[in-house]
């Protein structure tokens, strides 16, 4: 796991900071890639479980620019069933999968053309990078 941070991806402080929520039941992955996260300037919001990073989502005032989730998590809510769920209730969030099967990437791959995988161990500069530009693709500007 590379954890330099790369000081070109931090975002800009004049603006709200952009917020994501990492959903990953493994606590040391979920730990590491929400400190690094934190490290690049981002608001970061951690749930162990699909049903926890429900009752994030469906809280109105909490404003989420990216959902990064699991696929393999314990529960009714697995990685798929959430990245469902945000595709009927909001469908502008971007939702990026991640896991160590690649059976499952193809599935995540081919859920909803909003979804993108990422394997297990994480590169944390290549997901920052794609954090960045997800997030600006969002709001309309070119990356």
């Amino acid at each position: 796991m590379d954890t330099r941070k790369p000081a070109t991806l931090f975002p800009d402080a004049k603006r709200r900071r952009p917020t994501v929520l990492v959903v990953e039941d493994e606590i040391l992955l979920r730990v590491a890639l929400a400190d690094y996260l934190r490290e690049c300037g981002f608001r970061v919001y951690e749930a162990g479980a699909g049903q926890d990073a429900l009752a994030i989502l469906r809280v109105r005032r909490t404003a989420l620019d990216l959902v990064l989730s699991d696929i393999d998590m314990p529960g009714e809510v697995d990685g798929f069933a959430l990245a469902q769920w945000i595709r009927k209730h909001k469908p502008k969030l971007p939702v990026v999968l991640a896991g160590s099967d690649d059976k499952k990437s193809e599935a995540a791959d081919g859920l909803c053309r909003t979804a993108h995988f990422f394997a297990k161990p994480y590169d944390l500069r290549r997901v920052v990078v794609f954090i960045r530009n997800a997030i600006q693709a969002k709001a309309g500007k070119r990356v």
